[in-house]
């Protein structure tokens, strides 16, 4: 009689599970970490914002936002440049990594020319001199920034998040220190500009001296070229991405003056602070998973479906609950002088929901190295908005936020369809998971704006934001309890949270 080999703790079952096992400590680790970065980075932009803003004012604000907006859209350019192709490579050697690294601090040389001829460009349209020096300063930065680029990239292969996140706590950490010392020494729209000079500085240092890793000395044309094919039209699509805000950010200047720059700005940061860092925590964690089903149509389509369900459920409520605190959150923390600002939020907020629900189907066609689409759309939402404000000429905040918003809502819907198309499966199908969650925020919204108003609402901030909140966790919590728990537990069970898949 032959007897079947006993798989015990050493045999190949247990073997597999003790496997299983590390790789989802390892995922709850790297969840943990890009969690903790985005939180952390919210909450020193935040604090920043509001702190900054209510010392200088909105017409510093407006001049400092505009020094710092030039230096970001070429920072953008020069840290993404190889930073996500990097990541999207099938393979790479240590040769095409070094190769990586020295072609990026070379961009990172090209974008100081460039920041400083667009420097004049924005001291001729805001009409401050400060604003050429201010470039100045900020693009010396710029060859650190691109071997900081460099290294992300290969970090997020890696999924080092541990390490990522050190850079939001160093440089971020102590960009808002000196930001806010400066505030209040009265450096006005200079604060601005140091906080970000000691933010690009920090954490490209802390990339480099935590990543444990030295570029070889050499640099090969064929695998630059080879990356750049995919990071080039990628970088050109961010940077008509980040350069619409940018420009949009001049024009309200030169239309509407600097002190409505300065509340068009604080609005988009109250929003654009959350939306952005939740996006960078879904598009470092994901695409990486994403890349290595980029052959396998049905399981990336499965595993988008998945990220739109699980984002839904964090995102949707914490959108809900901005919306509903914006008002008297400002007041408290800025004063009544800044209403404007708090009013042009409420767009920008609905806004950003969503683009939550389309953001995992973009990072599936950039998974399978299909970047002309995100480049297409983002042109012609930058030629809408473009048109919209030279046209309309908005002249307040609350106008100046409905254009933005109208250009992106004209162009996301048939983005979602060639979307569709490039992963051959229904829009409906990939979007339908967070559909749930975003009727079930939208419902607590509600009854958070209007129950505490026809029960007589408080008058203070505190209370008014207490009373909100309450209404809206009330309906939301028990809702996502009976309504969205088996959608939970599926998409937490597909990204290995549990032990079995549900």
């Amino acid at each position: 009689m032959r007897c079947r080999p006993w798989r015990g703790r050493d045999g190949r079952a247990g073997v597999m599970d003790r496997t299983r096992m590390r790789l989802m400590r390892i995922l709850k680790s790297n969840v943990f970490w890009s969690g903790l970065e985005a939180a952390v980075a919210a909450a020193l932009s935040f604090v920043s914002a509001f702190v900054i803003a209510r010392i200088v004012g909105p017409a510093e604000l407006g001049v400092g936002a505009a020094a710092v907006a030039v230096h970001i859209l070429v920072w953008v350019a020069v840290n993404g440049l190889f930073a996500d192709p990097l990541v999207q490579r099938a393979g790479l050697t240590d040769e095409e990594a070094s190769s990586a690294f020295w072609a990026s601090v070379l961009g990172g040389v090209i974008g100081v020319g460039l920041q400083v001829a667009a420097g004049w460009a924005v001291m001729a349209a805001i009409g401050d001199p400060r604003l050429l020096a201010m470039t100045l300063v900020l693009a010396a930065t710029l060859p650190l920034v691109g071997a900081g680029g460099a290294m992300q990239g290969l970090l997020t292969r890696q999924r080092q998040y541990r390490v990522l996140a050190g850079r939001t706590l160093l440089g971020q950490g102590l960009g808002t220190l000196v930001g806010m010392a400066l505030a209040w020494g009265g450096a006005g729209a200079w604060a601005l500009v140091l906080q970000q000079l000691t933010t690009s500085l920090g954490g490209a240092l802390a990339l480099l001296l935590g990543g444990g890793w030295r570029p070889r000395p050499v640099l090969r044309l064929a695998p630059v070229l080879a990356l750049l094919r995919f990071g080039a039209p990628l970088v050109a699509s961010t940077l008509v991405v980040n350069g619409r805000y940018r420009l949009f950010a001049v024009l309200i200047g030169g239309t509407a003056g600097p002190a409505a720059l300065g509340q068009v700005h604080m609005a988009f940061r109250l929003v654009d602070t959350v939306r952005e860092l939740a996006c960078t925590a879904m598009w470092r964690l994901s695409l990486p998973s994403l890349s290595e089903r980029q052959g396998d149509l049905p399981a990336l389509r499965r595993a988008v479906s998945r990220l739109v369900e699980l984002s839904g459920v964090v995102l949707f409520p914490a959108m809900g609950a901005l919306l509903v605190i914006i008002d008297p959150l400002v007041h408290l923390l800025l004063g009544p002088g800044w209403a404007p600002a708090a009013t042009a939020a409420g767009p920008l907020i609905l806004l950003a929901c969503y683009t939550f629900l389309a953001f995992p189907t973009s990072v599936a066609l950039l998974a399978r190295g299909a970047t002309l689409p995100a480049l297409a759309s983002s042109v012609a939402t930058l030629a809408i908005m473009t048109a919209g404000v030279l046209l309309l000429r908005p002249e307040t905040p609350a106008m100046a936020a409905l254009v933005w918003v109208g250009a992106q809502a004209v162009v996301i819907p048939p983005m979602l369809v060639v979307n569709g198309r490039i992963l051959q499966g229904s829009v409906l199908a990939l979007l339908r998971p967070g559909l749930p969650a975003l009727l079930l925020a939208a419902a607590a919204t509600t009854a958070a704006l209007l129950v505490p108003r026809a029960l007589g609402e408080p008058t203070a901030p505190l209370a008014v934001m207490a009373c909100r909140l309450g209404v809206g966790m009330s309906v939301y919590i028990p809702g996502a309890l009976l309504l969205l728990r088996p959608s939970i537990a599926a998409a937490l069970g597909s990204f290995g949270f549990r032990d079995r898949p549900v």
